[in-house]
């Protein structure tokens, strides 16, 4: 598993936490993945202004994913490290930590639908280079 979110807390949908190496082991796009046993995931980094509008946010508008705390030191460290300027945006990171592709997000659009898995297996390339 990648080091990047080593003690790390992160936020489930229902609000509880869980450890990011516990979460991070081994939406359509994202479920056709899950679905087909991928090892993947997605981790929601928030640029809200407050921690009730994450949670907010967080709770009716996103899938059944992972998200960093409010206030967590590493959202500063990886919105700087991995380009996050503006929202929405997907990176695709390998478990060394490197950015594999930067716009996962149009990748997703224009490919992920018809074949999610064929995409998916492109990223894995990326990531064992």
């Amino acid at each position: 598993m990648s080091e990047l979110m080593k003690g790390v807390m992160l936020l489930k949908q229902d609000l509880s936490e869980v450890p990011a190496e516990e979460a991070l082991k081994g939406k359509r796009f994202y479920h056709h993945l899950k679905k087909a046993g991928k090892p993947i995931e997605v981790v929601f980094f928030s640029r809200d202004r407050s921690k009730a509008d994450l949670e907010e946010n967080f709770t009716e508008k996103h899938g059944d994913w992972l998200c960093v705390k409010y206030g967590d030191d590493i959202m500063t460290k990886y919105q700087s490290k991995f380009e996050i300027k503006t929202i929405p945006v997907l990176r695709v990171i390998n478990p060394a930590g490197k950015m594999v592709v930067l716009d996962g997000k149009s990748e997703v659009v224009e490919k992920g639908k018809a074949d999610p898995l064929g995409l998916f297996a492109k990223w894995e390339q990326l990531c064992n280079k």
